[in-house]
């Protein structure tokens, strides 16, 4: 009996190693996603899934699994610091001494798009909100550049704020001379042009380094801006501000079709607002 008792453990620690082993990769992958490390940024993807960008990689989140997608290749070893999304949906990463990459969905690969770029200097990149082809990015001291043709050709634009830009964003809020405006998030507060680039001016008073700036494209007269983890909200296109009361550091922001606006913050988690609480995304 003794002996058939013996086998029976061992076949039942047998069995549960076995589970233990099929199931581990998945347990990896989602502490690799959750293990607190903070939001570097946020968009969706033509899915309406989130993609989220960490330092241990960007992720694909939807209700249903968590999808890792590898990041361009960098000799130098740089990593991703901004992404857009472009109207058609195609997907836009860059970051100083990366330059512009886009994510080809049909090869499952990163194209680079800095042929016609002067350096790889680049800190915020910014997707036409109807304009599939036309992009924007800031490279410093060498200025603003725009794409009409999905980045094959850059051209410099204009130079941009007068305080560096380190968040960026296109909206189609009424109002503007040509198609729509630029926001940008800068060392000094959120300044805004006409995408003619006629004029950079401020944003209202807001005050502080900007690391992440969105809108909500169902009402492009509401902006968000986050100013060292602090959230704050515009209901008419940046001439005011008032803050929102969040009970985590903030990083990074988004709209999604189906949370609505999602926050990352500085301990990893993710956030939407759903009758003005503030609950979990995926979790």
């Amino acid at each position: 009996m003794r002996a058939m008792v013996s086998r029976l453990n061992s076949a039942v620690s047998g069995l549960f190693l076995v589970a233990f082993v099929a199931v581990m990769p998945t347990l990896v992958q989602a502490q690799s996603v959750n293990e607190g490390q903070a939001v570097r940024a946020l968009t969706t993807d033509s899915s309406g899934a989130l993609l989220v960008l960490r330092e241990s990689g960007l992720f694909a989140l939807d209700s249903q699994n968590t999808t890792e997608i590898p990041l361009p290749p960098s000799d130098s070893g740089a990593q991703p610091r901004s992404m857009a999304k472009g109207a058609d949906g195609s997907l836009y990463l860059a970051g100083p001494g990366l330059g512009i990459w886009r994510y080809d969905d049909a090869s499952e690969r990163w194209q680079s798009l800095n042929d016609s770029l002067p350096d790889l200097g680049v800190t915020a990149i910014a997707a036409h909100a109807t304009q599939a082809k036309t992009l924007y990015a800031y490279l410093g001291e060498s200025g603003m550049f725009r794409s009409r043709d999905g980045g094959a050709e850059w051209v410099k634009v204009d130079s941009g704020p007068r305080e560096p830009v380190q968040a960026f964003l296109h909206s189609d809020m009424p109002g503007s001379m040509e198609s729509g405006w630029l926001f940008a998030g800068t060392t000094r507060g959120v300044a805004r042009s006409m995408d003619c680039f006629c004029f950079w001016g401020d944003a209202g008073e807001l005050r502080g380094t900007v690391s992440a700036i969105d809108y909500d494209p169902s009402a492009p007269e509401n902006v968000y801006a986050v100013i060292e983890g602090d959230l704050h909200h515009s209901s008419d296109g940046g001439e005011t501000w008032a803050g929102l009361d969040i009970p985590q550091a903030v990083t990074a922001l988004t709209f999604s079709p189906s949370e609505g606006l999602v926050v990352g913050t500085e301990n990893g988690r993710l956030l939407s607002r759903d009758t003005g609480e503030w609950v979990p995304v995926h979790e």
